[in-house]
């Protein structure tokens, strides 16, 4: 999204807000590792999720949302930013020890991600808040660094890989069931000042041991254990919305709910965990917005969106500059995603494909690669740059009304359908100056004339 927009659409909901005059709470709820399709709202009929439910009904839901790359890091990154990972940097998780050789993590230790000049993050949504004399807190897995960067007033959040449990199991506190106790006593706390809140939960993310109450509701079930945590986490969802209505603060607060990735549960090539993959199951992510005041009641967007516009669309609805605390705006890069509310002001007909990246878990015929995907209203393009001999790699291609799972190949049926893509692909790459996407969009081209 260019910078002119992006100024223009902040004057306007500067005017627009001047007539109330009060700032909105911005609430943003993530659950780790969390498919679309494991909620009732987006389908799933034996799913126990009212709450989220009730927040879709009650606001609008974006049924075709991926995140710009399905990893911990570089998707909460992305909504941090605006930016897609090759222009923030982070492309791997990071960890403050070494926690052995995965292709998806750092190999180093880092413990501070935002004081390692390799990454862009700094010029963030949640700093430009603080600024701006938000309260700011973080509650659960932050996944960007062990420590607070030094714009959250409150930080009670860790890395990743806590335990569920905040000691044995079943014999202590369940910590989704904690980390919301401490979200809701931060909106108490600042309830008479402006707040954001970002309330994050490891779980449904492995291991799974959710409390046996909540485990015997899905006995029996195929992945029983990952519907029972996320019915725990909606009946945490709904207290912490109940706490909003009690204090007389939902209609005022911009809630956005979402997840930075999906899972698999089939083997797909390149994945050893069921993430870090372009396939629909785990790049398509959940995504509800609630804000009565600039979003539609019970509507469903169904063309493509992704989770860099999250900084937008928070920064939109506060009125809040990216200038601010910045010696000038000409500091701050281009955007890669538009303000939610400008979105869907337009018209729903995927005018605009999606774009997502992907780094592998594990090799495909015994070579890593860096990956693109393009994602239009029917079709899917995935292509790949290989570290060994990219000349004998044919990408994919797949029809996504005739075969929403991606299991048939077309990309060998259809050349001329791939180079449009491809082309697509290259107009994104230059706009945002990924070279990555531009060399395989042009691979691709050379290959299929």
């Amino acid at each position: 999204m260019r910078r002119r927009h992006f100024l223009a659409s902040l004057a306007a909901t500067t005017a627009a807000r001047s007539q109330s005059q009060k700032s909105p709470n911005v609430l943003l709820l993530i659950y780790d590792k969390c498919r679309a399709d494991a909620l009732g709202c987006y389908g799933n009929s034996g799913a126990q999720t009212p709450n989220l439910d009730q927040l879709a009904a009650s606001g609008t839901r974006f049924d075709r949302a991926y995140a710009p790359q399905a990893l911990c890091g570089p998707a909460r990154a992305s909504m941090l930013t605006g930016l897609y990972p090759h222009a923030h940097g982070l492309r791997r998780n990071v960890y403050p020890a070494p926690t052995g050789r995965t292709n998806t993590n750092f190999p180093e230790p880092i413990a501070d991600p935002f004081r390692d000049s390799r990454f862009r993050l700094w010029d963030n949504f949640v700093y430009h808040l603080n600024n701006a004399g938000y309260a700011t807190g973080c509650i659960g897995k932050w996944h960007l660094g062990p420590a607070n960067p030094g714009f959250f007033d409150t930080f009670k959040a860790f890395n990743s890989q806590l335990r569920h449990w905040v000691g044995e199991p079943h014999r202590s506190a369940y910590r989704p069931d904690v980390e919301t106790d401490e979200g809701i006593r931060f909106i108490e706390a600042n309830a008479a000042r402006p707040w954001f809140l970002y309330q994050s939960y490891y779980a449904p993310h492995e291991p799974l041991d959710p409390p046996r109450e909540w485990a015997a509701k899905f006995a029996g079930r195929e992945h029983a254990d990952y519907h029972s945590t996320i019915a725990n986490l909606d009946w945490n969802t709904g207290r912490i919305l109940e706490t909003l209505r009690k204090k007389g603060l939902l209609d005022n607060t911009l809630v956005i709910f979402t997840a930075d990735h999906g899972r698999t549960w089939i083997d797909r090539p390149g994945s050893a965990e069921g993430i870090a993959l372009s396939y629909e199951e785990v790049a398509r992510v959940p995504l509800i917005v609630r804000y009565p005041a600039r979003m539609a009641k019970g509507k469903v967007w169904r063309s493509g969106v992704n989770l860099a516009s999250v900084a937008p669309t928070i920064l939109d609805a506060c009125g809040v500059s990216r200038g601010l605390g910045l010696l000038t705006d000409s500091f701050a890069p281009d955007l890669h995603a538009a303000s939610l509310f400008n979105t869907v002001t337009g018209s729903d007909t995927w005018s605009e494909p999606v774009v997502l990246q992907n780094i592998p878990q594990r090799a495909i015929d015994g070579s890593l690669f860096d990956e693109r995907a393009i994602r239009t209203g029917r079709h899917k393009l995935i292509v790949r740059k290989y570290d060994l001999r990219p000349e004998f790699r044919a990408g994919e291609l797949y029809d996504l009304e005739a075969d929403p799972a991606e299991f048939s190949n077309l990309y060998s049926k259809q050349p001329k359908l791939v180079g449009e893509l491809a082309v697509q692909l290259e107009t994104w790459a230059r706009q945002t100056r990924d070279e990555v996407a531009m060399d395989l969009a042009r691979f691709v081209q050379r290959r299929m004339n």
